[in-house]
């Protein structure tokens, strides 16, 4: 048997790929699915989705309607003592009583002709003055609509006598984990600072209120992301860029838009969202849960306490009852019954059903309408 020296067959093995290439055009796998392809007159794509040099396009055409968001305050009276010398002079960093000094910077977004503008709620809170700003330079005195402490979301309008680019909303619904998504904003006051990564996860609860339900991305942002949004590779938002974890690297959260929507026409229409209130203390179904009470699965809100007089008190329901539907929909776990009664109309019956003592059992509640807290 003869043997090839190695550089004879590292040589027949370049070869081999260079007929390859040459033969093929392009990269295979094992499967001989190219992982690029081009077509003339389009996009690039990969493994039949939009490629990345899309987001140059995305970023190019959608940008103008991406804003930046400096929150001023108002200076307070600078007293002036009478000293045997004369007043204190004011000192140069500190401007007149009555002007305002920038306080802080968000981003957000246009969606609508009539210049309403999305962003989040800690954003806007707390202002005297908004001044929006758009990537050609022009700049707006915007107008707080209203905002929800509970979801974060703030709506700010601003008036233009000229037509305003806007951004569509899609469908945090349809976005898949894995997905590529665009973000826009301005981290640390760098505006229009576009990144891109993909959807690490959906659903994620930060613990930061009952209604969490975050899309956790990867794509890098940062303190001033803020309110800016979240595009998916056909040009829509599907999310609110709002928090990240300081403590890792490529842990940001975005508000899904479809939670946006639903309390988007109250919120233009009262400046706040008014919710429904169940009354129940709840807490996920573990392994422990599900073998005492002899459950087939761990889906549903387990009922650690009921408030007294609250519509559940008074519908009958009680503390150990599993509830594993609402409204004629079945709950996968407990973090969706929060969000499915806080939209349920209130003073109408609603139909739940609940496990209690390993027997299903249906009733009906009358929802109240929770407290406004912001």
């Amino acid at each position: 048997m003869k043997y090839f020296h190695r550089s004879k067959v590292l040589a027949f093995g370049l070869l081999g790929l260079m007929i390859c290439l040459v033969a093929t055009g392009s990269l295979v796998f094992a499967d001989a699915r190219p992982l690029w392809t081009e077509k003339p007159g389009k996009a690039p794509q990969v493994n039949g989705n939009l490629g990345l040099s899309l987001f140059s396009d995305l970023a190019e055409k959608l940008s103008p309607a991406v804003v930046s968001i400096r929150i001023l305050e108002r200076v307070p009276v600078q007293p002036y003592g009478d000293y045997p010398w004369g007043n204190v002079p004011r000192a140069p960093s500190v401007p007149p009583s009555g002007q305002f000094r920038q306080k802080g910077e968000g981003s957000g977004f246009i969606f609508n002709k009539e210049g309403y503008i999305l962003t989040n709620a800690h954003v806007i809170e707390g202002s005297d003055e908004l001044q929006v700003g758009l990537k050609n330079g022009r700049l707006f005195r915007g107008k707080v609509i209203g905002f929800d402490k509970i979801t974060d979301v703030g709506l700010v309008q601003i008036q233009s006598p000229e037509p305003l680019p806007v951004l569509p909303l899609g469908s945090s619904e349809r976005l898949k984990i894995g997905e590529w998504v665009m973000a826009i904003g301005s981290p640390f006051g760098l505006e229009q600072s576009v990144t891109v990564g993909i959807v690490s996860a959906k659903g994620r609860s930060l613990g930061k209120s009952p209604f969490d339900d975050f899309i956790q991305i990867d794509a890098a942002i940062n303190p001033g992301n803020s309110g800016g949004p979240l595009i998916n590779t056909r040009g829509e938002v599907v999310g609110i860029n709002s928090m990240i974890l300081a403590q890792g690297q490529g842990l940001g959260f975005s508000l899904p838009i479809d939670l946006v929507k639903r309390i988007l026409p109250e919120l233009k229409e009262n400046g706040k969202v008014v919710r429904s209130w169940l009354g129940v203390v709840i807490q996920e179904i573990t392994i422990d849960i599900q073998e005492r009470l002899k459950l087939k699965d761990a889906q549903g809100a387990y009922i650690v306490q009921v408030v007294q007089n609250s519509p559940a008190a008074k519908a009958g329901i009680m503390e150990g009852d599993v509830i594993v539907e609402f409204n004629g929909q079945p709950l996968r776990n407990s973090r969706e019954l929060p969000h499915k009664a806080a939209h349920a109309p209130a003073g109408k019956s609603i139909g739940i059903a609940l496990i209690r003592q390993g027997k299903k059992i249906n009733m009906t509640v009358v929802l109240e309408k929770a407290p406004h807290r912001g």
